[in-house]
């Protein structure tokens, strides 16, 4: 059986009890019913996958699609979707996104019968975006909003290209699709000097690791379907789509699929929206497309997958990125352990552990992190600093750093991200390099342990009995997530 949603939370249900529950009252997700569940759910530390079962969708009735939410929210269901152990810490995890980034596997293609999600197709005047329970998110988000990943097929190369945009529904049949200058606006604006419409598709629900894949931030040239391949660890199966066939590929066991294209030369003002930094996203319009939708496809019990963007810690968009960080320091500085990009709580800053080898190293790793538009200030410690534990980040900050000779700030000449809302250019930001790693030219204190033969002497079972420290809560309330 391909994997995909439904088999993830099979999964799920039988190695974390507990961990799927679904909601029977009625709901309506353009009201913030959902955003509320979830966040009064977070206030509890408490992220269950949630299954919706009767959503209104925006014609006001509840219809023949589900709402599904929570599906990648913690470490651990990260794990059950990439078939790690469960205590695969996350620079394991990281490292394994790299091995499977490089063990792509090309997609199969499947007829449109042996693809559920052709199940269901709705074309031409049949086509209705409110037939969907499609969420508004926060408060003084410009309209309801579909968050997911978009398909799109470079002209000249072939290659698909997977990434995440935020949507604005704006009709039955069309959205403002709002892309930063990466692959897809690279993408569109080829299309768009040639005055052609741009064949997209949106995929609204498929497993984990379907969306850990499309978050891949390697070279253009790099077909995202592959990539996505390597981290199901089976062939994606792909089927044609129902606008243009052959010519656009799309996830055959995808719970639903829209089609349509993004019109040339032509601009719609979306937003605002409560963004993934945490803050509200200002409204948009010069890079924001008019996307008509063509047609719109859908698996018979089809579960709708939506995000809250700064809601908790998200592993399955961190994770892919941490793995480009690694790839991308590593090839300047080999020693380079590990890569922390902790998301909301610190979402512009990155966090580098490495065996110094000489100094200067600090610097070329900081400066390799600064090529990607998500950073800001970058922070690189000794590999003896666990970088996904904000304690001792902030104890080698505290007792390694001379601010004076060690702080370097740089001048505005980096592309940011759009979503900063520091920013005071529409696009370029300043720096920081925090080098607080110890120096390897002159002595420094050691760091103060118990010795190591006394901690293989002593046995904690012998003195706190097993059923004692069975009951002893984990704190992790110094931890990120």
């Amino acid at each position: 059986m391909a994997k995909d949603l439904r088999t993830f939370i099979a999964d799920c249900e039988r190695q974390l009890p507990g961990e799927v529950i679904h909601i029977t009252k009625q709901v309506n997700p353009a009201n913030y019913d959902v955003t509320a569940i979830i966040k009064h759910l977070g206030a509890q530390k408490k992220f269950p996958i949630i299954i919706f079962d009767n959503p209104l969708n925006l014609n006001g009735r509840v219809g023949p699609i589900k709402l599904t939410m929570n599906c990648e929210i913690s470490q651990g269901k990260t794990q059950i979707a990439l078939g790690l152990p469960r205590n695969a810490t996350r620079p394991e995890m990281a490292e394994r996104c790299l091995e499977m980034e490089e063990h792509r596997t090309p997609p199969t293609i499947v007829s449109k019968k042996d693809a559920p999600v052709k199940e269901n197709v709705m074309v031409g005047d049949k086509v209705d975006l409110y037939e969907i329970p499609i969420m508004r998110h926060h408060e003084m988000d410009g309209g309801p909003y579909i968050v997911l990943s978009t398909v799109t097929k470079d002209k000249k190369s072939g290659i698909y290209n997977l990434s995440y945009h935020r949507m604005e529904v704006k009709s039955k049949n069309s959205t403002a699709l709002y892309a930063s200058p990466r692959h897809l606006w690279k993408i569109y604006r080829d299309y768009e000097s040639r005055n052609e419409e741009m064949p997209v598709a949106t995929v609204l629900g498929h497993h984990p690791a379907f969306h850990m894949g499309a978050c891949y931030s390697g070279p253009f040239e790099v077909s995202e379907y592959d990539v996505i391949g390597g981290y199901l660890g089976e062939p994606l199966r792909l089927v044609p789509s129902e606008t243009f066939g052959d010519d656009l590929l799309i996830p055959a066991d995808a719970e639903v699929v829209i089609e349509g294209v993004l019109i040339p030369n032509k601009r719609v003002v979306e937003g605002p929206f409560g963004e993934a930094p945490g803050y509200l996203g200002p409204q948009r319009y010069t890079t924001c497309a008019d996307y008509q939708i063509k047609a719109i496809n859908y698996r018979n019990g089809a579960m709708y997958q939506s995000v809250i963007t700064p809601e908790g810690d998200k592993p399955w968009m961190d994770l892919p990125r941490e793995g480009a960080y690694l790839r991308r320091c590593r090839e300047a500085i080999p020693g380079v352990t590990a890569v922390c990009k902790a998301g909301r709580h610190a979402h512009y800053n990155v966090f580098i552990s490495m065996k110094k080898m000489s100094e200067g190293d600090p610097g070329r790793a900081a400066a390799a992190a600064l090529t990607f538009d998500h950073t800001k200030n970058v922070f690189v410690f000794d590999d003896d600093i666990d970088v996904f534990n904000p304690t001792d980040i902030l104890w080698a900050i505290a007792t390694r750093v001379q601010p004076h000779r060690q702080v370097s700030i740089l001048k505005p000449l980096f592309r940011g991200n759009f979503l900063d809302p520091s920013l005071l250019d529409e696009i370029k930001t300043s720096g920081m390099i925090v080098d607080a790693t110890r120096p390897l030219d002159r002595p420094f204190s050691p760091v103060s342990k118990c010795p190591d033969e006394a901690m293989a002497r002593i046995k904690l079972e012998e003195y706190v009995p097993g059923e004692v420290l069975q009951h002893i809560p984990t704190d992790r309330t110094t931890y990120w997530a």
